[in-house]
Formats: C-alpha cells, sequence, structure tokens
C-alpha cells in the first residue's frame, strides 16, 4: 500500500523539528502546519486561506521557520525540507 502523502509530510515534519532543535529554538505548532505548504506553488494569500489565518500571520510564520532553520529563503527551506526527508 503507497504512503499517503499527509504521512509523508508528517514524517518530513518531524525530523525537520527534530534538526531545529539541535542548532535552534523548536518549531512552534503553527510554523509546523505551514512546513508541508512550504514546497507547494502557493503564495502566502493563498497558504494563509488554507490555515484560516491572515496573509500576515503566514509571512510571520514563514520568517520565523527560515531564522530557526537557519535559511533565508523559502528554496533553502524546502530544499533543507528535502535533505532532512531523503533515506539515509
Amino acid at each position: 500500500m503507497p504512503v499517503r502523502p499527509q504521512a509523508q509530510a508528517f514524517a518530513r515534519v518531524e525530523q525537520i523539528t527534530a534538526a531545529a532543535a539541535v542548532g535552534a529554538s523548536a518549531l512552534t505548532t503553527a510554523e509546523l502546519r505551514l512546513l508541508p505548504l512550504l514546497p507547494t506553488h502557493l503564495s502566502s494569500r493563498e497558504i494563509a486561506e488554507r490555515l484560516f489565518v491572515s496573509r500576515h500571520t503566514v509571512k510571520s510564520q514563514v520568517q520565523s521557520v527560515y531564522r530557526k532553520l537557519g535559511v533565508s529563503s523559502r528554496g533553502a527551506a524546502v530544499e533543507l525540507m528535502a535533505e532532512l526527508s531523503a533515506p539515509v
């Protein structure tokens, strides 16, 4: 039976949370909800609509994720997430 995309996203979130806890503050629940949406082509406004929060809240949470992961762009965050989710 194939792994559901949602299950894969949760597995990635767990890995990223563990990595973030090593060198930075742990990600908040709100930031963890946001992570699976970063690799999509959704805009901040579209992500906000899906999470039922304001666009400004999404932008703030994204910046916090970047800071905690030690990256400065969405692409770098997605790349780090891909590295962390790659099989060892």
